[in-house]
């Protein structure tokens, strides 16, 4: 077994297409089709189902093309470890962030990223909570940037701020900021994330009946939730940074709620245990520190580096 056929394994699994997954690794069809029947008779084992219209893995298939992806992210670590050693700063980091953080956070961190390491090959992939620690287990993201507490099971955490939430209320509401701010949240009239706003305990938190609320739609991103407001009335809750995306007439309709303990969100850079790219992540760190206000940072920011 090699890691040139665990490769062709992934990518198949991957593209469940021969000539894609081919081109994907750039090499023949014919060349990809007899190195993975090569690795099948080596392990006397079939690990894809074939038909014309199909291809998938067989039962023990899907394990060993699992462990096949956790044997290529090892390898590379290999190249990663001498690349965090080298005077200048190259590689790749792949880094995962939460839908509901990303508006506030992309934009600005791959520009001062670039700008400040312009060797280094930065992919960023937004993904919802579960896929993001899914894929930070098996190797195929290198951090996360994502709100905790968190199943921690073999992850390390750098909190890096705390950011409040923030009541958005339409203006057809003519008692709702006296109500948010006395920490009285009628769930009835509170339009909610498909998700909840990135934690169990954040959002849906405010609401005395989770059964409750407005599910007539389940919003994706906070800007809907934001526009459905302003034309369907009730209210809604938005992090602190969302404050940014308003108008100036919207920012009026905004309320903090200071009542309730649950009110904030703890947003945290996640590294699985075995993570030694010491100097990769401080980089990181020191970029979402130049872009996240500075009242909001956790005191541990103005304490870098991190010593892994």
């Amino acid at each position: 077994m090699t890691l040139q056929q665990m490769e062709y394994i992934v990518a198949l699994n991957k593209h469940r297409h021969f000539v894609l997954a081919a081109e994907a690794c750039g090499v023949t069809q014919p060349t990809l089709s007899a190195m993975i029947q090569k690795l099948e008779e080596e392990l006397q084992v079939k690990i894809f189902n074939r038909d014309r219209n199909n291809i998938s893995p067989t039962s023990v298939g899907a394990k060993i093309i699992k462990q096949a992806q956790v044997a290529l992210n090892e390898a590379r670590r290999v190249k990663e470890v001498v690349a965090d050693e080298a005077e200048t700063m190259s590689g790749s980091v792949r880094i995962g962030v939460l839908p509901t953080i990303a508006p506030y956070v992309v934009p600005d961190f791959i520009y001062h990223f670039r700008e400040a390491y312009p060797q280094v090959d930065l992919f960023v992939d937004e993904k919802a909570s579960k896929s993001l620690l899914q894929d930070l287990r098996y190797g195929n993201l290198d951090m996360a940037l994502t709100t905790t507490p968190i199943d921690m099971e073999g992850l390390l955490e750098v909190t890096v701020y705390v950011e409040r939430f923030v009541a958005y209320f339409s203006n057809l509401c003519s008692k709702a900021q006296e109500l948010m701010l006395s920490g009285e949240l009628p769930a009835e009239h509170m339009w909610i994330l498909k998700e909840g706003h990135c934690a169990a305990n954040g959002a849906q938190s405010f609401c005395k009946n989770k059964e409750k609320g407005n599910h007539i739609y389940e919003a994706g991103s906070i800007e809907t939730l934001v526009r459905i407001v302003d034309r369907n009335g009730g209210y809604t809750v938005v992090p602190e940074l969302h404050l940014n995306f308003l108008t100036e007439q919207q920012r009026q309709h905004t309320a903090i709620i200071r009542n309730d303990p649950l009110a904030k969100r703890f947003v945290s850079l996640v590294v699985r245990e075995d993570f030694v790219r010491e100097r990769m992540l401080n980089a990181v760190l020191e970029v979402l520190k130049q872009i996240i206000p500075q009242h909001m940072l956790q005191s541990r920011m103005n304490r870098l580096p991190i010593k892994l």
